[in-house]
């Protein structure tokens, strides 16, 4: 172990002894240091999670406002709840169900898990058991594979992709709670869970980049030709107080268009794959000061990208009309 371990002194001739702690100085490190990265990392993954969440629950109500839109502006198109086959429209569809969100949400769970465990592994002398207060968390993360499988026979197309690294990588996480020779798990943990995070990052990041994404900056590009056209159209028969609402409403699509474009949420899964890369990194490290302070600065610039990506995800949810 290479940890500085920190000392003290007793003035001689002192009433009471006089005691520096060199861990009030540059460079030196206590074992138990590590856990402000750490809880620094926790607090961004849960944040990356929920913002997540809210792009994919946003989706669908992004794609009824597109169909409803289309027939604000077309007046030779009905509303209806189902198609001619019978399927539903995006009116009661949803494009993702909520069972679905919840399974990439705690996906993004499991992968925090593993990372945390990981890094207390690492940093800590006695790593300690499975706390109480994540068993429930286990127990849930322990079905996911199950409902990810399930997922996949309901229509979520790319629900069954995640099946394999999500029940490996649960079986990693519970193996680094339950064994007991810390540096021998720690080293299996590295070598049999990193794979898989990386196949799960790569997984969200598809999901954002393949499908999610071009998918609702062609439906907001959509939105903005069907305004644009309506008002080039009708502006002549139209009222200034009714230009005037066609205008407004060409100037929110517009914004939310502009949005996307600059504002990917794919970062939140780009960051994450940072931030683990840093925290593997600091397991493999054998706890030299360098890799501390590396894992350190690389959990803040995580959480600093987590709140910007998060903010973009708000920025782009379509305007509530009044």
């Amino acid at each position: 172990m290479n940890w500085r371990r920190c000392r003290t002194w007793a003035v001689p001739g002192a009433g009471v002894p006089f005691v520096l702690v060199l861990a009030l100085l540059p460079g030196c490190k206590t074992p138990g240091s590590f856990r402000e990265p750490v809880a620094r990392f926790k607090e961004a993954n849960t944040s990356a999670s929920v913002a997540l969440g809210k792009y994919y629950a946003e989706l669908n109500r992004f794609e009824r406002d597109l169909y409803l839109d289309e027939r604000l502006y077309d007046v030779g198109l009905e509303v209806l709840a189902s198609d001619a086959a019978g399927q539903p429209t995006p009116l009661l569809g949803k494009l993702f169900s909520p069972e679905s969100i919840q399974a990439r949400m705690d996906a993004i769970a499991l992968l925090g898990t593993y990372a945390e465990r990981l890094a207390t592994l690492a940093g800590s002398e006695d790593a300690g058991k499975l706390p109480e207060g994540a068993q429930a968390l286990g127990a849930q993360l322990g079905t996911l594979g199950l409902q990810l499988e399930k997922l996949s026979g309901k229509g979520d197309s790319t629900a069954g992709r995640y099946v394999a690294p999500v029940t490996t990588l649960v079986g990693v996480v519970t193996s680094l709670y339950l064994e007991n020779k810390q540096g021998q798990v720690l080293q299996e943990g590295i070598q049999r869970g990193a794979p898989q995070v990386t196949a799960l990052l790569d997984l969200l990041e598809a999901d954002l980049v393949e499908v999610l994404g071009p998918q609702r900056l062609t439906g907001a590009k959509q939105a903005v030709a069907s305004r644009v056209m309506y008002y080039n159209l009708q502006r002549g028969t139209l009222s200034l107080a009714e230009r005037r609402a066609v205008i407004e409403d060409i100037r929110q699509s517009a914004t939310v268009y502009e949005a996307l474009v600059v504002a990917n949420p794919v970062e939140l899964a780009r960051a994450l794959r940072d931030a683990h890369e840093a925290l593997l990194r600091f397991a493999r490290s054998d706890r030299q000061l360098q890799s501390f302070e590396e894992l350190s600065s690389a959990m803040q610039a995580f959480k600093g990208r987590v709140d910007i990506a998060s903010a973009a995800v708000q920025a782009i949810r379509t305007p509530v009309k009044e």
